[in-house]
């Protein structure tokens, strides 16, 4: 444990060692300040700066950092076996879209829960979405206005029932599936049951990796395949291990007979050949 020594409220002053490492971890790290695409990219930097800068000797001793660290270490109690969860959690409610509203956007959730009240829990940089304490939904965190964030699977189940809307549902506009899957639409959409074909294609990722249903559709496509039953047989293919029957072995004391067939002499029949005629 440690001793205490609080300062007063608002006045980090009276610590000025704090206030200077303040100043020392925005030189050292976020000057300039840096850019990622999601925190995950910017922890991932910070590790390495962090890393980088264990070699630096420690003001007014003969250390380095990572000396000063494993000294203090030895005196420092384990991590928790599991993380802190560190989030805020609220009360939301999906609407008949099956969307929920944080922060004036907007997130989808399974159709079989719109209009159900939910429990959002709320991460630095994601969203998870509970019912009845059952994980249905997460998403990454949006921090513009306005927007709507869709997983399109949470709507397949829907589309497999109205098939007409696969052109115009908003989720599937607005997924970024790869060109492959465009391309079996095409080919689908003018023949009867097509769309239904394209949304059952759809459910293989929940039986199979992404990429492993992208490929195969490739397959089919150069084979001129365009239907569901023949794409998730091509699936079945490159997944199921080769069926063997595998030799049955009986003991010296099984009751079951051994029955020896002698093998035919197949060259008899090379008589026939031999002869012009044959007599009916």
């Amino acid at each position: 444990m440690f001793e205490s020594y609080f300062c007063e409220p608002a006045k980090g002053n009276q610590k000025g060692q704090v206030e200077n490492l303040v100043k020392l971890v925005k030189q050292q790290f976020f000057t300039p300040m840096p850019s990622a695409s999601s925190l995950d990219e910017l922890n991932r930097w910070l590790l390495e700066k962090c890393m980088s800068y264990e070699n630096t000797k420690v003001p007014r001793s003969t250390i380095t950092v990572a000396d000063a660290f494993i000294e203090d270490k030895a005196n420092m109690l384990p991590l928790p076996p599991q993380p802190l969860e560190c989030y805020w959690m609220l009360p939301v409610k999906s609407n008949s879209l099956s969307l929920i509203t944080f922060e004036q956007n907007s997130y989808s959730v399974p159709v079989s829960y719109a209009l159900k009240e939910l429990v959002c829990r709320v991460y630095a940089d994601d969203l998870a979405i509970y019912h009845h304490g059952e994980l249905i939904a997460t998403h990454k965190r949006c921090f513009e206005k306005g927007k709507e964030i869709f997983d399109y699977d949470h709507y397949l189940d829907l589309l497999l029932i109205r098939p007409g809307s696969v052109l115009y549902a908003r989720p599937l506009q607005k997924a970024k599936l790869p060109d492959i899957y465009h391309q079996f639409l095409d080919r689908c959409k003018y023949r009867s049951g097509g769309m239904k074909d394209f949304i059952r294609v759809l459910l293989l990722h929940r039986e199979f990796e992404p990429s492993l249903v992208e490929d195969t559709l490739r397959e089919s496509t150069q084979k001129g395949i365009f239907q569901y039953d023949a794409v998730r047989q091509l699936l079945l293919q490159r997944t199921l291990p080769e069926h063997r029957v595998p030799a049955l072995a009986f003991g010296t004391d099984s009751h079951v007979p051994v029955i020896r067939v002698k093998s035919p002499n197949l060259t008899q029949y090379n008589d026939l050949l031999q002869k012009r005629s044959v007599v009916h």
